[in-house]
């Protein structure tokens, strides 16, 4: 059973044993109350009643057919009254009088008339200075035959000479208690029903916010954030990406400060996941050149020949100077993954002329240049700018460069272009996207290795030495444009390799 529906039913139970309980409650309240107000009423009209017959009940006038009369004119007149939609045409009432001794001497109906009524309650209480009332019923095993009596005393003259009891039968006041209990009962589904409603909705909303931290916590295990990463690579992806952008629940702090935590956790995990999968992919690429190193180091303990010992110093030397650029290149890859980093400081960006940055990195490698009799062809304007960090904008050319210079055969041709394009922006202000590509003659990149290009220690040989690189140059690059909002492109043309760099 899934958690929406678990807390549903815990909500539906907790409700609707509430709902019973309370109803019951209520509805056995409503006809106590009910009878209640009806023994107010009955308590007024007695008094009120007592009071107008008093001269008639000490002068004994009340045996006269005249005040028999008049009280039936008064207890069968018509009322045609609506109330609370219930039709009420005529008064629903008994009267009747006892003398001091509680014997009946006046009965609105002739029933009981010479009856002793002294030890019901109604009369008894009332003889003896106190309030009296009882009800009684018609069939003891009945309840709607039960009728209400309320009495009240005749005073004249400031003596007790009789008492006057009304009489209202309970089915006359039954349909404003059923009325009621069914108005209750409607109004009460509807308050169920509607918190039903509502607490789907609250378990709905519980689940989806859980359903949204588990998905999540998902995206930030290092299958999805970290990627598969193989013996030779590393993803360099920033922890904080649109995929892993951090939650925010309205009204939901418990649900925020889970988020946060996972977070927190995923930053610790992801760190040591890093730095593992760093540690073991640097002893791989150590392993080689140090393996190389001792051999040829071993080597020179014996008596060799000159040349055979002149080859493998050389051999030390080569490796050795390979060590250093490997360690180097990783130290500027780690100084720019913690650059991109929501931790890492911003980039402080200057505007660069891209013919003057470009003519000094070629400066730096003039001897390289000469020495491999290659052919530089720049076609940048004097205007073309861009807007970069100078130290990375720096790193990642003279990579490409480098790149270029390998892989160019002796005598071969490096063409340098750079191109400005205005676009309009939503503002309607203009934009400058500037485009830098270096294109070299020379074998185009085998179709395997163009997906890799950019993999960590990814490298091909050169074609002279058929030596390999460390293979940090083009994912430097990558990195800086991305750390610029750029792109890095590269693509065989004919006769040779072109590398874009869209800024």
């Amino acid at each position: 059973m899934s958690i929406f529906l678990r807390i549903w039913f815990a909500f539906a139970i907790v409700l609707l044993a509430g709902s019973f309980f309370t109803f019951n409650a209520l509805q056995n309240q409503i006809k106590p109350s009910v009878r209640q107000v009806v023994e107010e009423t009955l308590a007024d009209n007695a008094n009120i009643i007592a009071s107008l017959i008093a001269p008639d009940v000490a002068n004994q006038t009340i045996k006269t057919p005249e005040f028999h009369q008049k009280i039936i004119q008064i207890l069968g007149r018509k009322l045609g009254a609506k109330i609370w939609n219930q039709q009420k045409n005529f008064v629903n009432q008994q009267l009747y009088i006892t003398d001091v001794h509680g014997i009946v001497v006046y009965d609105s109906q002739g029933l009981a008339t010479g009856q002793d009524y002294s030890r019901w309650n109604d009369v008894y209480l009332t003889l003896h200075g106190r309030y009296g009332v009882r009800s009684t019923r018609t069939d003891p095993n009945d309840s709607s035959t039960s009728t209400m009596y309320v009495a009240a005393p005749i005073i004249w003259n400031g003596q007790l000479i009789g008492v006057l009891s009304l009489a209202k039968p309970g089915v006359s006041v039954q349909p404003y208690i059923d009325l009621a209990q069914r108005e209750m009962a409607i109004r009460a589904l509807w308050i169920v029903a509607l918190s039903l409603i509502v607490s789907g909705m609250v378990a709905w909303w519980l689940r989806h916010s859980i359903e949204q931290v588990r998905r999540y916590a998902l995206r930030l295990t290092p299958a999805n954030s970290l990627g598969e990463t193989g013996e030779h690579s590393i993803q360099t992806t920033p922890i904080h990406d649109a995929m892993s952008k951090p939650l925010h629940f309205w009204a939901a702090r418990e649900l925020n400060e889970l988020t946060q935590a996972i977070d927190q956790m995923h930053e610790a995990l992801a760190g040591k996941a890093y730095v593992e999968n760093y540690v073991h992919t640097l002893t791989h690429e150590l392993k080689s050149p140090l393996t190389a190193i001792s051999a040829s180091a071993e080597l020179l303990h014996d008596d060799l020949p000159t040349p055979d010992r002149e080859r493998f110093a050389q051999n030390i030397i080569e490796q050795t100077e390979r060590l250093q650029n490997l360690i180097e290149r990783l130290l500027l890859l780690a100084k720019l993954e913690k650059q991109q980093d929501h931790h890492g400081q911003p980039l402080e960006k200057k505007m660069i002329t891209v013919a003057s940055q470009i003519n000094q990195l070629l400066e730096e490698r003039s001897a390289v240049l000469k020495n491999r009799q290659l052919h530089i062809e720049l076609n940048i304007p004097n205007e073309c700018s861009v807007q970069a960090e100078p130290f990375w904008f720096n790193q990642a050319l003279g990579n490409i460069l480098d790149n270029a210079f390998d892989f160019t055969p002796q005598g071969g041709r490096i063409t340098i272009h750079c191109t400005q394009i205005l676009n309009e922006t939503n503002d309607h202000q203009h934009k400058n996207n500037i485009k830098i590509q270096i294109e070299n003659e020379g074998e185009a990149i085998p179709d395997y290795a163009l997906p890799q290009i950019f993999d960590r220690y990814f490298s091909l040989p050169r074609p002279e030495s058929g030596r390999k690189s460390t293979g940090i140059g083009l994912t430097l690059v990558r990195e800086v444009m991305t750390l610029h909002q750029g792109q890095v492109l590269v693509e065989n043309i004919d006769g040779g390799v072109r590398v874009s760099l869209m800024f």
